[in-house]
């Protein structure tokens, strides 16, 4: 399923219990459980939204970075590829919401517990 996040530029990157990036067209990216993020030189590096440590620097500098292509896989996956080269990848979780997404019109698609995706219409 395609996120329709391309071209899309990443204006903010926040961490707190989770991570989030925010998109030029006021999209909303928020990871919830553990992730993976690959650099342009195919660095990859495992971290915890909560305390991403010294990947938070590698996870900032996609601010001003534009999404190549955002979209899910089976079962619930999410891969972000951006236009330097890097992706951020999150898989579910089977106890949690392991990803989140949510739009400028409160359009919202969210990865559930095991997997499964649940997608709400805009208000």
């Amino acid at each position: 399923m395609d996120l329709n996040l391309r071209g899309q530029s990443v204006t903010r990157v926040c961490f707190d219990a989770t991570l989030t990036l925010l998109t030029s067209e006021d999209y909303e990216v928020r990871v919830e459980t553990d992730a993976s993020i690959q650099g342009p030189g195919g660095d990859l590096v495992l971290f915890g939204p909560e305390s991403p440590g010294a990947t938070a620097v590698q996870l900032v500098s996609l601010v001003h970075d534009a999404v190549a292509s955002a979209e899910v896989g089976s079962p619930g996956d999410l891969l972000i590829s951006f236009e330097s080269g890097a992706e951020l990848a999150v898989a579910p979780n089977s106890d949690y919401e392991a990803w989140g997404l949510v739009g400028p019109s409160g359009s919202r698609v969210v990865c559930m517990p095991g997997g499964e995706i649940a997608r709400w219409s805009e208000q």
